[in-house]
């Protein structure tokens, strides 16, 4: 279950959303208030990005003697990618955007994508890939935008009975 966090309103941090007259000292309190939401929706986001970065390539080692089997076998690149284990691999993590990319793709798969591709070309052939950074489909990193305001927008109330004013 995605964390919830409460907000208060914080419409006089704006003079667009203000409905009383602002003042110093309600702009100073609502902006108070509106940054330290920021930073704990923020927080929030790094706390998906270190989970997801605790889960990277769990595949790998839940199914950890059919993925060495694949890898350490004679194999063409189709035998291996048609092979169950790597179909398993790209089914059940979210970050192989290119080979399976879920629909509500998010930012937090698109930087594991980005940290996975790096370590993996950088560790293995001494430098970072530019075509398995490529995406094929030129509409992921919108959907990943517009799906990570939704994941986000779902995460944040606003608490009605305390208004800030």
């Amino acid at each position: 279950m995605m964390t919830k966090m409460v907000i208060k309103n914080t419409q006089n941090a704006d003079s667009r959303t203000a409905n009383d007259e602002l003042t110093k000292e309600t702009l100073h309190e609502a902006t108070v208030i509106h940054r330290a939401d920021v930073q704990q929706l923020m927080g929030i986001v790094g706390e998906m990005i270190i989970e997801r970065g605790d889960d990277h390539d769990f595949t790998k080692i839940i199914y950890f003697d059919e993925f060495a089997e694949e890898v350490l076998k004679p194999h063409t690149n189709d035998e291996f990618i048609n092979a169950h284990w790597y179909q398993t691999h790209i089914f059940e993590e979210r970050h192989h955007l290119n080979a399976n990319c879920p629909l509500d793709v998010n930012l937090i798969d698109v930087l594991e994508l980005i940290c996975d591709c790096i370590v993996a070309g950088k560790g293995r052939a001494g430098r970072v890939t530019p075509a398995y950074l490529k995406l094929k489909d030129p509409t992921i990193l919108e959907r990943a935008y517009w799906n990570t305001v939704k994941m986000l927008d779902d995460i944040v109330e606003v608490k009605k009975e305390d208004r800030y004013g």
